[in-house]
């Protein structure tokens, strides 16, 4: 097995091996087999505009093609696949889920029992990505402040889902409105070019995108890059991972992992791929996500504190 870039210890690639091992030994037992089951679950809120049935569809096939070399308890998914945030995050807190495709908000709330040892990035957002906040260069738009009462239009894609973090935490530094009360409209486009555009002929004010989109955008239309400019960016983050409980089997993460990370070279992976502009997957340590998590906990408090006022005046 190859995992980019992670780092394990001797002893922690010799229990791996050993359990891989035993787990394929021919005449393994029932009981044992049936303990080594990881249950995975993916969260709706991962999808960002993609179809559920595809994504459902493509999931189940690649977890039977996958795993049926090892046989059906190496894992599983739960019923449906997808969950709801408060129902993943539930399940994993009482043992029934070990591995969980989730958004940063959900690891958030389970860093205390996701392994530190591995999660699973996209390759491309392994070091962090960065979102864009772009205006035109000849608009009245010099600091944030005076996008208020702007109209704003962001990209639909499961790579902006912190997109509302960001943007929160970012006004309230600035000492201004929540992004619902600070702009005049907030709308989304699952076209990187219906985003942008807009902005570029002034019929909107403002644009949200990732970085490697923008920059694309850019190397296909120049004049884009001479007649915007990017007034904010956030810092890196990872909005979307897998990620394990801590002490689910090491013999069947071993094998998940190995499966993870070379999910595009098998065709039952690329369905998966193609469905969410997957390229490459990449083993990192859980503390790769240490950034992303405390701007998820520092717009979480700033929710808390906003909604206290709210409390005190039902």
């Amino acid at each position: 097995m190859e995992y980019e870039n992670m780092r394990l210890t001797r002893r922690q690639c010799l229990t791996l091996l050993a359990g891989a091992a035993a787990a394929l030994t021919p005449g393994f037992c029932r009981a044992e087999s049936e303990r080594r089951l990881l249950r995975l679950a993916v969260s709706v809120d991962t999808l960002a505009g993609a179809n559920l049935t595809d994504a459902r569809t493509a999931y189940q096939v690649w977890i039977d093609t996958a795993f049926r070399q090892y046989g059906k308890a190496t894992a599983d998914v739960v019923s449906g696949i997808f969950l709801a945030p408060a129902e993943l995050i539930r399940e994993v807190r009482q043992g029934r889920i070990e591995s969980y495709v989730s958004t940063a908000q959900e690891f958030a709330a389970l860093a205390d029992l996701t392994d530190p040892a591995a999660i699973v990035v996209q390759d491309y957002q392994a070091g962090g990505m960065e979102y864009l906040l772009l205006v035109h260069k000849d608009g009245p738009y010099r600091k944030l402040a005076d996008l208020r009462s702007a109209k704003l239009v962001s990209h639909q894609h499961r790579d902006m889902i912190l997109l509302p973090v960001w943007l929160g935490t970012l006004l309230a530094a600035n000492g201004l409105p929540a992004p619902e009360h600070f702009f005049a409209s907030q709308t989304t486009q699952t076209s990187v070019n219906r985003v942008i555009l807009p902005v570029f002929f002034r019929h909107a004010d403002a644009a949200c995108v990732a970085r490697r989109d923008w920059e694309t955008a850019v190397e296909l239309n120049p004049q884009m890059g001479r007649d915007l400019r990017i007034l904010a960016v956030s810092p890196k983050v990872i909005p979307v991972a897998v990620g394990f409980r801590r002490n689910s089997n090491a013999a069947a993460r071993a094998i998940l992992l190995d499966s993870l990370v070379s999910i595009s070279r098998v065709r039952a992976g690329q369905q998966i791929a193609s469905l969410f502009d997957a390229r490459v997957l990449v083993a990192r340590p859980f503390s790769a996500m240490n950034d992303t998590l405390e701007m998820v906990r520092r717009f979480e408090r700033l929710n808390a504190q906003q909604a206290e006022p709210r409390k005190g005046k039902t």
